[in-house]
């Protein structure tokens, strides 16, 4: 038996739930093996996202600080994996004695979203499996499914029974996004109102009339400039955030999977943007923006969003996500909402008192 931290995997043994098979994926080396097969599934589950991409999360695995492990479920020891769930542990320690043991969705707090990828057909089945699996073989007191965005979620939550668990949803989080048409001009005229057209066109046009005005969009051999340019502006408006940012970026960059983008007078960034883009799925994730408040009248972060709705419309990418935040600025750039749901799961125990109480 192997003790990966909170999280424990019988080597001896394949643990089976509900006629499926389910192995513990917990190192680097293991999740490459599966490559292939997390990228077939993916590309065929209707609800799957960018952040349980294979690319995304591999560069998640390198920079959190986390524990982290990957539920992968087969029919029997010779099919394939038809479902993966990510998961990491993080434990509260006093006394030099973990008391409280909280599992949670794999991508947070990086990830806008979490969830899982599915083979279509198996859903049922490994849903339910994966809620048997975790109530048993995890070791967790509390389980914090933060922005799920997948109404698959319910199939888990029906086997967690009130008698052992107390499940409470918590607050929905709106997530605009934008159903892009065929073309620019058509997006202008049919989405955006006519005060917001003709605000973007002449920020636009102001912005591009500065002298020494340039644009300069990521590439191999300017990809750590572009990023810290972005990183720069970024933590001057919020400050010091997660320090695998970078690293994070860069590989998504090298997997073919990241938009980044700079607007520069002369050697000063005016404003700066990055994306994950989905070529199988056509979606467009504006994820990270940082604006230079020096040319804050001339609105660089509206027309940082212009040009990368239209790299998207130009690319032929089907949804522009704004991804979480219900801003008004989203709205105004036509955007239609939905929203992620929120679950603590809390077991009934009397550990998780006493933890409860010294935490």
């Amino acid at each position: 038996m192997r003790f990966f931290g909170a999280i424990v995997f019988r080597e001896d043994a394949k643990v089976r739930s509900c006629g499926m098979q389910i192995d513990c994926i917990d190192n680097i080396h293991q999740f490459d093996k599966v490559k292939k097969t997390w990228e077939a599934v993916y590309s065929v589950d209707p609800y799957a996202h960018v952040f349980v991409s294979w690319a995304w999360l591999r560069g998640w695995f390198e920079v959190t600080p986390h524990r982290w492990s990957v539920l992968a479920i087969r029919p029997d020891n010779t099919s394939p994996y038809v479902a993966f769930f990510p998961l990491y542990m993080h434990t509260f320690r006093k006394y030099k004695i973990d008391w409280l043991r909280e599992l949670h969705m794999g991508g947070k707090p990086s990830a806008d979203y979490t969830g899982l990828v599915c083979l279509p057909g198996y859903e049922e089945k490994a849903i339910a499996s994966l809620a048997v699996y975790v109530q048993q073989q995890l070791k967790w007191d509390r389980f914090y499914m933060r922005d799920v965005l997948d109404p698959r979620l319910d199939l888990f939550l029906k086997d967690f029974f009130p008698e052992k668990f107390n499940v409470q949803q918590a607050n929905r989080i709106s997530c605009p996004y934008i159903p892009l048409p065929n073309n620019w001009e058509q997006y202008l005229q049919e989405f955006l109102s006519s005060k917001t057209r003709r605000n973007l066109r002449y920020y636009s046009r102001k912005i591009e009339g500065l002298d020494e005005f340039r644009v300069t969009h990521v590439q191999l051999d300017n990809l750590d400039s572009q990023i810290e340019a972005l990183l720069t502006l970024w933590q001057a408006r919020w400050g010091p955030k997660f320090a695998g940012y970078h690293a994070l970026l860069r590989h998504c960059f090298e997997n073919h999977c990241l938009w980044l983008i700079v607007l520069w007078h002369g050697t000063t960034p005016i404003a700066a943007g990055a994306a994950f883009v989905d070529q199988q799925k056509k979606t467009f994730s504006f994820y990270i923006m940082g604006v230079n408040y020096k040319f804050a009248k001339l609105s660089p972060g509206k027309v940082i969003l212009g040009y990368s709705i239209r790299y998207a419309i130009e690319n032929g990418f089907q949804i522009y996500d704004f991804l979480r935040g219900d801003e008004d600025y989203k709205f105004s750039f036509g955007a239609t909402e939905r929203f992620t749901t929120s679950t603590l799961i809390t077991r009934k125990s009397l550990r998780n008192i006493i933890a409860n109480f010294i935490k």
